[in-house]
């Protein structure tokens, strides 16, 4: 076909395009060619499609016309297809956000997880994600926040019928109650994710780490040991760092409140070693910081009070580029009782202060609880002195009272109860300090498993036995060994005493939202960016003036 045949025939029915004038462009169109009187082929507006088909689609014959309509399957296609983009983006998004936050990149990678979880199709997909949003929100501190997140993944878990996902959830969901202050529940749902199938990985090792810090926070120190020494050997063969962190962190605390100070520094040296030794780089800075505090915690207990000091400021230094208000609320704590030690009481219960209110705007009840304990301390020491009257010590050691027995700290409740006592007694009402002593004679402390002489009663060595029970270490002949279970077993008065039969465990308690106030005691003072700095600024102005 050549140019001038093409030429030669009309296919625009008029003139050609290069004789046409403006005028004729824009004149009406030919009627005779455009029916634009003829009813039957126009489709009017609707307001209104119906909405039948599958997943509420438009019918393409009532909006664009039957002359429109796809073939079919091209939208079924279509919708697979954006969903494989979708589920692959966020794939990527949520690769991208575990790099980032390896790079300590912490709130751009919250920010990517967020935007994939609207974009994310595949339950275990979803599963994962909310797992990295659970983890980033408690190291934001954020724990109701991350409560949601754990509910989420029971729900999942529970369509899928998985066992292993069901584990992580009722894990999620205990350590979130248990930084909540809700012990009883916490030792439940860990409890639960012991009964499901935890892999036998690090997932098992974290339930038991959790049962023994819950264990450990009601008192029971056998039952905490035990959780130790299982996640310790999970750690061990998985060759696990970030837990075995964890694990001596917990040991530490355990040697500490049982007054073993050289037990507690070196564990918590342990920990230190692992957050900045050469396989570090896979640790999350977190479990850094918490390292570091377990280390100025139990220096403190030893009376190394400045390297102590030095330890909590670094923890504060490196919480305040973190963003964690939950590391800041405890390292406020630590230097609280390091400033009670150096009978600087002022200064303390500005710490206390601070942490209280740290712990109240975060629902931290542990966080709060202890600072609350230091400020009581500082407040009996202000009133044997003779600087304050009977009433102020009274008053605050009842809501710690208050506040330990709903969280169910025994150990707290026994020391508060006594304090209350001796106040009582020096206001002259001895029928309520009578009361008060035998409320705390009622819980029993921990004992020698093999002289059942207490524990704690003053600072000295002791030794854990395989069986988890703890003796004094004078107690421990050389002939017992670690690795021999019958042989410790055989001398250890728990192990030889009858042991009614374990009821099975009860059902877990249903996922609820905690409420915004649930504390029996005022609004706390609203946290600044200003304390912080001024706190950091009197440490240094402090360790200037230590050093000249």
């Amino acid at each position: 076909m050549s140019w001038d045949s093409i030429e030669s025939r009309d296919y625009l029915g008029g003139v050609p395009a290069h004789q046409l004038s403006a005028t004729r462009l824009l004149s009406s169109p030919d009627p005779s060619r455009h029916h634009l009187d003829d009813p039957p082929e126009l489709f009017p507006f609707a307001e209104e499609f119906p909405t039948e088909g599958r997943n509420g689609a438009l019918r393409w014959g009532s909006r664009f016309g039957p002359a429109h309509r796809p073939p079919p399957g091209v939208l079924e296609c279509f919708r697979v297809c954006r969903s494989r983009l979708d589920q692959y983006l966020a794939r990527r998004k949520i690769e991208r956000g575990v790099r980032l936050y390896g790079q300590n990149e912490q709130r751009l990678a919250v920010k990517i997880w967020l935007s994939a979880l609207r974009g994310v199709r595949h339950r275990s997909d979803k599963f994962s994600l909310l797992g990295h949003l659970y983890q980033a929100y408690m190291d934001f501190g954020k724990y109701r926040e991350s409560l949601e997140f754990a509910n989420r993944q029971l729900g999942i878990s529970e369509e899928l019928d998985s066992a292993p996902m069901r584990a992580e959830a009722y894990l999620n969901l205990a350590r979130a109650h248990q930084t909540l202050g809700g012990l009883d529940r916490a030792l439940s749902y860990a409890r639960h994710a012991l009964y499901n199938d935890c892999g036998g990985g690090s997932t098992a090792g974290c339930v038991h780490l959790t049962v023994a810090s819950v264990s450990l926070e009601l008192g029971a120190f056998s039952k905490a040991m035990d959780g130790f020494q299982k996640a310790l050997a999970v750690a061990q063969s998985q060759n696990d760092n970030t837990l075995l962190l964890q694990v001596y962190v917990g040991l530490s605390e355990l040697w500490r409140r049982l007054r073993d100070t050289e037990r507690a520094v070196a564990c918590a040296a342990r920990a230190c070693d692992l957050g900045r030794g050469p396989r570090s780089t896979d640790l999350n800075t977190r479990h850094h910081r918490t390292a570091l505090l377990q280390m100025a915690a139990a220096l403190r207990a030893r009376g190394e009070l400045g390297d102590a000091h030095d330890y909590c400021n670094e923890a504060l230094r490196l919480a305040g580029v973190a963003g964690d208000q939950g590391c800041y609320a405890r390292a406020m704590r630590i230097a609280g009782d390091v400033y009670r030690r150096k009978n600087d009481i002022n200064r303390a219960l500005r710490n206390y202060e601070l942490a209280m209110g740290a712990g109240q705007a975060l629902g931290d009840r542990l966080a709060q609880m202890e600072a609350m304990d230091g400020a009581a301390r500082c407040l009996e020491a202000l009133r044997l002195q003779g600087r304050i009257c009977n009433c102020r010590p009274l008053e605050f050691n009842t809501r710690l009272l208050e506040v330990a027995t709903s969280v169910g700290s025994k150990m707290l409740v026994g020391r508060v109860r006594l304090r209350l006592a001796e106040i009582y007694t020096a206001l002259g009402d001895n029928s309520a300090a009578a009361r008060q002593k035998r409320a705390a004679a009622a819980w029993a402390a921990p004992a020698c498993a093999r002289c059942r002489e207490p524990l704690a009663a003053r600072a000295e060595p002791l030794a854990s036995l395989p069986c988890a029970h703890i003796v004094h270490h004078a107690c421990m002949p050389e002939s017992w060994s670690r690795r021999s279970r019958g042989a410790a077993g055989a001398e250890c008065a728990e192990c030889a005493s009858p042991r009614a039969p374990r009821a099975p465990p009860p059902a877990p308690p249903a996922p609820r939202t905690l409420p915004t106030q649930d504390f029996p005691f005022g609004t706390p003072p609203t946290l600044r960016d200003s304390d912080l700095a001024s706190v950091l600024s009197d440490h240094s102005s402090q360790q200037a003036t230590s050093s000249v």
